[in-house]
């Protein structure tokens, strides 16, 4: 199945093809069975999907549709969800149908048929050199709330907090601060299952 598959797409057998299907009932009156491709394909997405998961890999999905919350895209002929929440800075910008995206897996619950994904966590992920707690690096300021920064680290959101700003007390940091200003800082937590992380400007 290539990425621009989905389970739909595999279940039309052609004529003289050999297939293998899910049993999903017996009429013993009628010695027929009743047979079905879908909920075979279904059921080996599901397989390959909980491999992924265990393994805790990158994957590569392809995006079937853009929304006001996010990004429907297919994983295995199974469809999942990108939260805005979850995606690059980098990729919002040019992210469009069709398009191959890098994420891991956040959720995945085959009961509920559910798939939640993250862009930002495969980033996170796949740069390890360039996120790593003690690395000295330059943000953009995207944010400023009473109580710190937010800030943007090669598409990954950061939050500075008002206590990590030097060590000097700050009145008002608005008249300090100001959006789109860049600002160097150390990086001092990794939240590897949200795609966040804790900044300083303490010892730099």
């Amino acid at each position: 199945m290539t990425h621009d598959e989905s389970i739909e797409d595999r279940i039309l057998p052609l004529i003289n093809e050999t297939r293998e299907f899910f049993i999903v009932a017996y009429n013993k009156k009628s010695h027929q069975l009743l047979l079905s491709i879908k909920r075979l394909e279904y059921i080996r997405a599901w397989k390959r999907i909980k491999q992924i998961q265990t393994e805790d890999v990158i994957i590569n999905a392809i995006v079937i549709n853009i929304n006001k919350g996010g990004l429907l895209v297919r994983i295995e002929g199974l469809k999942s969800f990108i939260p805005n929440s979850h995606i690059t800075t980098q990729e919002k910008k040019i992210i469009k149908i069709d398009q191959i995206i890098e994420c891991k897996l956040l959720v995945a619950d085959e009961r509920k048929n559910q798939l939640i994904c993250s862009n930002k966590c495969a980033l996170l992920a796949k740069f390890t050199d360039r996120f790593k707690i003690g690395n000295i690096v330059n943000g953009e300021i995207t944010e400023i709330k009473k109580y710190g920064l937010f800030i943007t680290i090669h598409g990954i959101p950061a939050l500075l907090h008002i206590s990590e700003i030097g060590y000097k007390h700050i009145d008002n940091i608005n008249t300090k601060f100001a959006l789109g200003n860049k600002i160097q800082v150390k990086i001092i937590h990794i939240d590897t299952k949200q795609g966040r992380l804790s900044v300083s400007t303490r010892d730099i």
